[in-house]
């Protein structure tokens, strides 16, 4: 007699199938893990680049700030140029998906902004932003960078 036994062909063909099976959904969930690392090394790369550029608009900001008033035609025409490398460079962190925020006139909101100094304007809101000393810039939902103000403070 012998101690083998004959091993029917369907059962060695139902475990090879579901062998398979499970590779293949092992294949699915792996693609699916490397989409989502793919994605976020991009939107990573995205913030990076963004604090670097941003940085420079806040450079461009804050020399228009001080803005000589009645320049010649050619110093007009310079700054024109400049202007137009700075919405270059906001062009740039817009085709990224950034977006900027937090304007005067605006209501101070504490989830996106930071407030760096307070004035009392009788004319104005209270907590309403008065002066963007940066603005705040954030990728979809996600705030990159909030924007940083001065405030309205009526004592109250």
């Amino acid at each position: 007699m012998s101690d083998k036994t004959p091993i029917d062909p369907c059962v060695k063909c139902d475990e090879y199938l579901t062998g398979w099976k499970r590779a293949l959904a092992d294949y699915d969930n792996l693609k699916k893990d490397l989409a989502k690392e793919r994605t976020a090394i991009r939107e990573g790369t995205k913030e990076f680049l963004a604090h670097d550029l941003i940085e420079s608009i806040d450079h461009f900001d804050q020399a228009l700030k001080h803005k000589p008033e009645g320049g010649s035609p050619e110093i007009e025409k310079w700054l024109a140029g400049i202007l137009h490398v700075r919405q270059g460079l906001e062009g740039v962190l817009k085709n990224l998906g950034l977006e900027a925020f937090g304007n005067a006139g605006e209501l101070f909101d504490s989830t996106s902004c930071e407030a760096v100094g307070e004035k009392t304007d009788e004319s104005a809101l209270d907590d309403q932003i008065l002066e963007v000393i940066h603005r705040g810039w954030k990728l979809g939902d996600r705030i990159v960078r909030p924007a940083k103000v001065i405030i309205n403070n009526l004592g109250g």
